[in-house]
């Protein structure tokens, strides 16, 4: 296996997904630990016109596709293990999974925070640097020293 310098991309990209990952795992376990939402001063009363009573299964959701995701792509991102089973639903098969997931964790962020704002009918700042937070390591993960970071060997034949 040949060794390659990481770049300064790469680094942004790991500091920036570990962010997205440990807030998400607070929020998300703060939901968890009180559906009421009232631990991280969360209005019942937002939640009226979703077909959420509370915020558990938000809290769900967030902690593990936003939050456990993105915490194991850190590892991924780093050390690109050789790991078969998650390249099941790698639809980039020319790029490592960690780099194709990276780029599906930037596009659940985005459309989650997107989801929330219309069904809340609210913005916050936090919803803004969420949002912010997405675009970013959207931006770094199809930056192209990213990109040829994380290229793999084919071994299929072209046709």
């Amino acid at each position: 296996m040949k060794f390659r310098r990481r770049t300064i991309e790469i680094y942004l990209l790991v500091f920036f997904v570990t962010i997205e990952a440990v807030g998400a795992l607070y929020g998300g376990f703060s939901l968890i630990s009180d559906p009421t939402g009232e631990k991280i001063k969360l209005q019942a009363g937002l939640l009226e016109n979703t077909v959420f009573q509370d915020y558990l299964f938000p809290g769900v959701i967030l902690f593990s596709l936003l939050g456990i995701l993105p915490l194991f792509l850190v590892y991924a991102l780093l050390f690109k293990p050789g790991w078969q089973f998650p390249d099941f639903l790698n639809i980039y098969p020319d790029y490592h999974w960690a780099w194709t997931y990276t780029l599906y964790t930037a596009i659940i962020l985005i459309i989650w925070i997107n989801i929330q704002m219309i069904l809340l009918n609210i913005g916050s700042v936090i919803q803004g640097s969420t949002g912010l937070l997405g675009s970013i390591i959207l931006i770094l993960t199809l930056m192209p020293r990213v990109k040829r970071q994380y290229r793999v060997q084919s071994h299929r034949k072209k046709v």
